[in-house]
């Protein structure tokens, strides 16, 4: 069943490729060229001032995500519904869910962290349980603990369906990411382009999580 959601999701991607990139890359590229000005050369370890600039980069993405990611996860329920937004209304609309998404997003984050630090499983366990918060968030207006907790209820039917389809794309994404870096070697620029390239690529994981949130919010109204 994994499978036929992943094909659901690539042909997705392929059909909403433009929108999907007019929402998120002018963000992701904001931020690869944050990265460039405060991180510079990471291999400079002496630089006294790295690990404000790592904080204060981490910071700047934290803050941006919750809007690139809450246009999309807007646009793909406007595509669901027949009603398909401009891509800058996507965006401009996540402003309303952004304290929220943000919130839920770290609670996530927290969440999966612990889990990790408990011999990994926990995490991974964690974090497909939590995997449907962020749309049950952005589009039911959910509080960022009742998004979480709505989540934990509605996904133990859908555990396994959802373990293998993030686990697969999740992990030949970063596969694929560590060869190509490995491949350009100090290429600085084509690097800083291919990291662009891969968070833009992480769209698909967004893209199955909320297929799999529209079946279960279907078979809920069944």
């Amino acid at each position: 069943m994994a499978f036929d959601y992943l094909r659901q999701t690539l042909f997705f991607f392929r059909q909403h490729l433009l929108a999907l990139a007019a929402i998120q890359l002018p963000f992701l590229i904001l931020l690869a060229f944050a990265n460039y000005l405060l991180l510079g050369d990471l291999s400079d370890t002496s630089d006294p001032d790295l690990q404000i600039n790592t904080g204060l980069a981490s910071l700047i993405r934290l803050l941006l995500l919750p809007l690139y990611l809450g246009g999309t996860i807007i646009y793909l329920q406007s595509v669901v519904d027949d009603r398909t937004v401009h891509p800058l209304t996507a965006v401009l609309s996540s402003f309303g869910c952004w304290g929220r998404l943000l919130l839920t997003y770290v609670l996530n984050a927290l969440a999966v962290s612990l889990g990790l630090m408990l011999l990994i499983i926990p995490g991974v366990y964690f974090g497909v349980r939590f995997a449907v918060a962020d749309y049950a968030c952005v589009l039911e207006r959910r509080s960022p603990i009742d998004a979480m907790r709505n989540s934990w209820e509605i996904t133990p039917e859908y555990f396994w369906v959802l373990f293998q389809g993030l686990a697969l794309l999740m992990g030949g994404l970063f596969l694929a990411n560590i060869s190509l870096t490995r491949a350009l070697g100090d290429q600085t620029f084509l690097v800083a382009l291919s990291s662009v390239l891969f968070d833009f690529l992480s769209v698909l994981v967004t893209i199955y999580g909320f297929r799999i949130y529209c079946v279960i919010r279907e078979e809920q109204r069944t």
